[in-house]
């Protein structure tokens, strides 16, 4: 069978398709803005009316549709194509209403839509109810489907773009979307309706009676209940979105209101209105509160009265020629804030206007700008101090400069003191406008001067390097530092009221401290002024510390130009000492040149000396031995018997052939000592044994003399490094001059000491001595203390000489002490054996 359609129908259905679009873009705003049991309202709601009018559409486009054949419906397939139609709805508005959705998401949820908007369609269908049974065109109804998902698709993306804007361009773009929404959703239905096929001839509908749904006369109402469903969901969405704005913008309001309350509080600001004259009408919360006086004082023109006496004239006469023009005015004037405090107030004063025009009232704000200006002030101060710091280095000038540049802007009074280099404190200035308080400052001190031991102060400043800051000078602080009542009356004149004192620190030093206070001005020091007098000391404690250093560079320039001077002069005269020495140098060359060769020619004649006594010693010996030799035969009688005078004669040729044999073996020892032939055989040796080996060779002298002879051993075990013969050689010749020096009756005495690596053998004698100038001397060659002496006691000055050569030459030395007419002590120092 061929079916038609109904034109008005279709069209209907088209309409229904559009405005069912536009609704659902309606109430994707609108569940978007709302929240909490609003949002599920609006969501169930919107789903139950857009899934109506979503049905609607499908039924009238259904109904349109004409058969040859009786078309009824089966009611509960019927109803349940409704509901898929609000499930479809549900999703759409629930995935339109989210905040933000992926690509992937929105796809999903299109595909959702458009498979629950096509089982709409056919759910429909399969409750039609006809003869026979209504077969499908498999690629149109993929088609349908197609188109479905297309739509859903769409129809959430439009959704979500246009659904916030409610400009005139949006409520355009989101008419226009409604109709291709609208299109394309008509054509998914006409589209799904071609690919049905109904089949001629078949037999009976089999449905119940009861479930027969009959089409005469059904399309008109459904399209009326559909429209005026449509049309009361998106008028109430219109009023909702009204109404809300309107809350918006009074809730917009409300928070702008307390956004500027927070505002003036956070910016300490003093807000309060007047008349169109300038007349305080009625209470001034914050006016009151910031100043603490009652509305009594400031109402009126009372509130002029509470700025500072010398700013009211400016402002009273600015003020009016702002009321007279009714235009804006701002002003800046002190006003005594409720601790008593004067503040610096930036204030605008704003005419508002009546509807005709005339000032209906002024309202004004006041800023505590006191830090500000504050701050403000100390730039320019810190400014002109550097530029005036770095001008001279005359900083006592300077600095009484800056202390005048401080009085008023940082101070009513400002003293600088500097430590000296004699660490005593030295005032440079003491400013402030009226020179009678400076007097009086400068007789306080007189009179009391301050205590080096102050717990505060100035001196605790210099002795701590620390600021001290009292931003409210207490009285009982004054009281307590007063020496008498005379004197806390002479402090209380001067009405300090806040004190800053401050070291001027440079390189980890203290050089002084700067002293600022207010006093008559009723100001109080806060952080901002402490960061502006510290930062001013710093400089003024740098510029000291700079001048100080370039008069100390000075002074060094100074000493160092008359060093160098001195060093020229120094200079010139060396160069001529170098001149003199030059010629010294010569001359001195010269003479050593000369002093070699006579050296040269001393050791030759030395040489030669040497050799003669060799050979004199060697060729007198000969003779003396002959001598010696038949003096010993004509004693024994070989000539003939020898009477006694011969005999005593023969005794002294012997006694003069050994004198003389001893004289000639000295100076042939000291020549072969001058010669360098004396060969040494050091070895350890026993010390005491060698020193009593000695003692049976001088006894006969002893005897002879009739001296008193004593030996002090010591320990056995004891060694010397020496040659024996040298060393016995060195002892018998002290010995033998001990006891020719010796008067008869005397004494004579040998011992010896050993300590560490030494061995020291003592001679000592009750001799006559020698004089200290001689001491030195007896150890020169052919050297006499006494010649007259020495002749009686026989000798040549060569003993002494040549023992000291020796024991030197066993490494070791020989000395004396001794005094005259108590006797002599010769030491023979040797090196000490291992043992």
């Amino acid at each position: 069978m061929t079916g038609t359609y109904h034109g008005a129908l279709v069209v209907f259905s088209v309409l229904i398709a559009i405005l069912a679009s536009y609704t659902a873009l309606a109430l994707a705003a609108r569940v978007t803005a709302a929240e909490g049991r609003f949002r599920l309202a609006w969501l169930a709601g919107g789903s139950v009316a857009l899934g109506t009018g979503i049905w609607s559409m499908h039924f009238v486009g259904m109904l349109a549709f004409h058969l040859p054949v009786p078309i009824s419906y089966d009611v509960p397939l019927w109803l349940a194509s409704m509901g898929v139609a609000i499930a479809a709805s549900l999703l759409a508005l629930w995935v339109a209403s989210r905040e933000r959705v992926g690509p992937g998401a929105l796809a999903a949820a299109g595909v959702l839509m458009g498979a629950a908007i096509a089982g709409m369609h056919y759910v429909g269908m399969a409750a039609m109810r006809i003869p026979g049974r209504i077969g499908y065109r498999p690629g149109l109804v993929a088609a349908s489907v197609a188109i479905a998902v297309v739509a859903s698709v769409l129809a959430l993306w439009l959704a979500m773009r246009w659904r916030t804007d409610d400009s005139a361009h949006g409520r355009w773009m989101k008419g226009a979307a409604a109709v291709v929404m609208g299109f394309a959703i008509a054509g998914m239905h006409y589209t799904a309706m071609a690919a049905a096929v109904f089949p001629a001839g078949g037999g009976p509908a089999t449905v119940p009676r009861d479930h027969v749904l009959r089409t005469e006369g059904l399309a008109a109402g459904v399209i009326v209940g559909t429209l005026v469903l449509l049309t009361l969901t998106v008028a109430g969405a219109r009023v909702d979105r009204r109404l809300r704005a309107r809350s918006q913008e009074t809730e917009a309001v409300r928070r702008s209101e307390a956004r500027f309350r927070s505002l003036v509080a956070a910016s300490a600001r003093v807000v309060f209105t007047t008349d169109a004259r300038g007349h305080v009408v009625e209470p001034q919360a914050e006016l009151s509160a910031y100043s603490g006086v009652p509305f009594e004082r400031y109402g009126g023109r009372g509130w002029l009265e509470c700025i500072h006496p010398d700013d009211r004239p400016g402002t009273g006469q600015a003020l009016g020629e702002a009321l007279e023009a009714s235009r804006v005015v701002e002003l800046e004037y002190r006003l005594c804030r409720a601790d008593g405090q004067w503040r610096t107030m930036a204030v605008r004063a704003v005419p508002v206007f009546e509807p005709g025009g005339g000032v209906r009232e002024w309202v004004f704000a006041a800023a505590d700008v006191t830090e500000r200006r504050a701050a403000e002030r100390g730039r320019e101060l810190l400014a002109e101090a550097s530029r005036l710091l770095a001008s001279s280095l005359d900083y006592e000038t300077t600095l009484r400069t800056v202390a005048q540049l401080a009085v008023p802007a940082l101070a009513d009074w400002c003293a600088v003191d500097v430590l000296t280099l004699d660490d005593e404190v030295q005032r440079i200035a003491v400013e402030h406008t009226d020179p009678e308080k400076i007097r009086l400052v400068a007789q306080i001190q007189e009179r009391w001067p301050a205590r080096r031991d102050a717990p505060n102060g100035l001196y605790h400043v210099l002795r701590t390097g620390e600021t001290e800051f009292v931003p409210d000078i207490p009285t009982e602080l004054l009281r307590a530092a007063a020496r008498d009542p005379e004197h806390l009356e002479a402090i209380l004149a001067l009405g300090l009221r806040s004190y800053l004192c401050i070291p001027l620190s440079a390189r980890g030093r203290t050089l002084g401290a700067l002293t600022v206070v207010y006093a008559e001005s009723g100001r109080r020091y806060g952080s901002t002024e402490l960061d502006v007098a510290e930062e001013l000391a710093r400089r003024a404690a740098v510029a000291i510390d700079n001048a100080r250093l370039f008069g100390e560079m000075e002074d060094a320039r100074n000493a160092l130009e008359q060093q160098t001077a001195e060093l020229e002069e120094t200079q010139a005269e060396m160069e001529m000492a170098h001149d003199e020495l030059q010629h010294a140098y010569e001359d001195l060359a010269a003479r050593t040149l000369e002093a070699e060769r006579a050296r040269a020619a001393a050791d030759e004649a030395n040489a030669a000396k040497s050799s003669f006594l060799a050979t004199m010693s060697h060729e007198l010996r000969t003779p003396l031995n002959a001598i010696a030799g038949y003096a010993q035969l004509m004693e024994m009688g070989i000539h003939g018997e020898v009477t006694r005078a011969q005999a005593e004669a023969l005794a002294k040729i012997r006694r003069n052939q050994v004198h003389l044999l001893g004289l000639i073996n000295d100076v042939l020892n000291f020549a072969k000592l001058e010669a360098g032939q004396v060969q040494y055989q050091l070895r350890e040796l026993p010390l005491d044994e060698v020193l009593a080996a000695v003692e049976p060779l001088v006894e006969p002298q002893i005897r002879s003399r009739g001296l008193a002879y004593v030996y002090r051993p010591g320990d056995p075990a004891v060694t010397v490094c020496a040659d024996r013969e040298r060393m016995e050689q060195v002892v018998l010749n002290l010995l033998t001059n001990a006891i020719k020096f010796t008067e008869p009756g005397g004494r004579v005495e040998m011992g010896w000491e050993a300590d560490g690596g030494t061995v020291r053998v003592h001679v000592r004698d009750t001799g006559r001595g020698i004089p200290a100038d001689k001491l030195d001397a007896i150890f020169e060659p052919f050297v006499q203390v006494d010649p007259a002496l020495t002749r009686i006691a026989e000798g040549t000055g060569l003993g002494l000489a040549i023992s000291r050569d020796l024991a030197r030459a066993m490494n070791g030395d020989l000395r004396v002490t001794s005094r005259e007419d108590e006797g002599s002590v010769f030491t023979l120092v040797l090196p000490r054996g291992s043992a």
